[in-house]
This record gives structure tokens, sequence and C-alpha cells, in this order.
């Protein structure tokens, strides 16, 4: 459940691409533990959002705090990613390798030694009869599923979903509505999705952030 603590603190962050503005004066708070869903047209600037809280982008002007942290200040962003899991619209599987192949390696990546940090989760979301299938055979729903547990093998404070219903089936959308609200239950974890799907998305989120044009036009929640 959402608490007094800030886990993101946008203030005036615009971001530029030659003409093209892709976010304009875009001021946010977001409390630690809250469960957010951008919406909004295509191009309104809900994943250019995403990557600059992930600090994959860096704004042309304005702030950007993750957990108090200046995101884009003395080096700061390699730690702040540490406390990060996003899910794309890119998947970052190996194709040649299996499931399992996969999430040995970004497990390494983080330091952890075995797979008993991720196999639970594995089970949950119903991946243990694909485990060593290479990615590649997979289909679209499964791999997203494996992205899941790829981005989310450290246990990240913050997780950010782009679009995480996108060409899934009901079944499979069900199985991360059920996976992503039991993560709401665990204590100072953060979530913000960019969904076009807001029947799914007010499942999960308390929050709805509505974008246009670069701007936040307005905030709302799901549950009044």
């Amino acid at each position: 459940m959402p608490n007094d603590r800030i886990a993101v603190e946008l203030t005036e962050v615009s971001k530029s691409y030659g003409y093209l503005q892709a976010l304009k004066s875009v001021t946010l708070k977001l409390k630690t533990g809250e469960f957010s869903a951008l919406s909004g047209h295509n191009g309104a600037g809900k994943t250019t959002l995403l990557k600059m809280i992930a600090t994959h982008i860096t704004p042309s002007s304005g702030t950007v705090k993750i957990f108090g942290d200046d995101a884009f200040k003395d080096g700061a962003a390699g730690e702040i990613r540490n406390r990060i899991g996003f899910v794309t619209h890119a998947s970052f599987l190996y194709d040649e390798l299996t499931i399992r192949e996969n999430l040995l390696f970004y497990a390494k990546l983080f330091l952890i030694k075995g797979e008993e940090d991720f196999i639970e989760t594995i089970g949950f979301l119903g991946l243990k009869r694909w485990y060593n299938v290479p990615v590649k055979q997979l289909s679209h729903g499964l791999r997203k599923r494996a992205d899941i547990v790829r981005a989310l093998i450290h246990n990240p404070d913050l997780i950010l979903l782009d679009e995480p219903f996108s060409g899934l089936d009901t079944t499979t959308c069900d199985l991360l509505v059920s996976y992503f609200k039991g993560r709401h239950e665990e204590k100072g974890k953060t979530l913000i999705l960019s969904s076009h799907s807001l029947e799914w998305a007010k499942r999960i989120c308390d929050k709805r952030i509505t974008l246009d044009k670069g701007k936040i036009i307005e905030e709302s929640s799901f549950h009044k």
C-alpha cells in the first residue's frame, strides 16, 4: 500500500528531439507503494516518460528524482537502475538460449547465484513446461512472461511496464494481473505501467495518469 515516502518525483521535465517536444513541463509525484497507470493516445509521451524514469534517456530540462536521488547527477543512474525493473516493447532475451539459460545469465549480472530466487515466479507465470525451450520457439505471450521474470529477477523496488498487455490473450492477461496484484501487497514496491487497455490496468493500479501531447492533463483514482 502507498506510504508518504516519494518514489518518483519529476519537476518541470521536458524532452525534445529536434523540433519535436515529446514531454512538456511534466511535474509528477508518486508515493512508494503506489501502482499507477499511464494512459493516452499513441504519441502522448507515455513511453518517453517511462524511459526517463528508468534513466534510459535524459531530460532536456527539469529534474528527475528516484527514491530521493537526482537520477542524472554525479553518476547516480547506475545505482538507481539496480532498483528498477523495466519491461519494454523490445525483448532482452537471447533467441538461441533457453528461458533457463537466459535467466541464469541475467542473474549473474546481479550477483544472484542460483535459480531459487526466480523459480517460484517461473511456476506462477506458467513457464515450467517451457523452461528449457529456446526462446525463439516461444509464442509472444510466453516470451512476454519470460521477459517479466528477467526484468524482476533482482527483486526491484520500482517496476516499469510498457504496454504489458499488448498482443496477449485473456488467459495471459489474467495471469499477469494476478501476479502484479500479488506484488502490490509487498511492502515498498512501486509500479508504473502504460496501457491502452484500462480495463486490465485498473485491476492492478490505484491511480490513472492521463497524458496528451507530452503533458499530464489529469490524475485520478481508479477506485473512487
